[in-house]
């Protein structure tokens, strides 16, 4: 009994001193802003330094900066056979959140109707995006993104899962651009 309530008074006097220190929890104002600047981030990083966002299902986007543009092309589609198709008008999951802020900025609207969207960090770390889907009314689609080092790592949709990867694309990856490029028709 003696070495229960030794045991009990060591855990209870280690208790009072320790340095952890409560962390408050963000504002939802504090929550939306940081996930707008991994959010640009992540969309400035991609067209400045090329991204390839990987799909579950074995498809990916090659996506090239301008700089590292092949016959001013400079995205294609590959899908899960490895079939590739030149991508003429580029959305890429990881820019979405900030393409709609740049046209809500740009229309002087306000929150609703096709800029309607919503920022929830969720209590594993990642933040869901939720935006108004378009074509119908009073539609909303949700994306969860997965955020690492500043930057939106992973997508997850209701139909597609994305992994998203920065930097130079490799000579292979290149190669298909450049092919898709060259086997076109015009």
């Amino acid at each position: 009994m003696k070495k229960v309530l030794a045991a009990a008074a060591l855990v209870l006097s280690l208790a009072g001193c320790s340095d952890v220190k409560q962390v408050p929890p963000k504002s939802q104002a504090q929550i939306e802003a940081d996930f707008i600047k991994q959010s640009d981030d992540s969309c400035n990083k991609a067209k400045a330094e090329d991204v390839i966002e990987s799909v579950a299902d074995g498809s990916r986007i090659i996506a090239v900066a301008q700089a590292h543009a092949y016959k001013s092309f400079s995205a294609v589609y590959v899908d899960p056979k490895g079939v590739s198709q030149l991508v003429y008008e580029l959305d890429l999951v990881v820019c979405g959140p900030s393409y709609l802020l740049s046209m809500q900025k740009e229309a002087h609207h306000d929150n609703s109707g096709d800029y309607e969207h919503h920022i929830k960090l969720n209590a594993d770390g990642t933040y869901t995006w939720t935006q108004h889907s378009y074509g119908t009314t009073g539609g909303l689609d949700k994306t969860t993104f997965t955020i690492t080092n500043g930057l939106i790592a992973e997508a997850n949709t209701p139909d597609y899962d994305y992994t998203i990867s920065y930097g130079p694309v490799s000579a292979a990856d290149m190669a298909i651009l450049v092919a898709a490029v060259d086997a076109q028709k015009g």
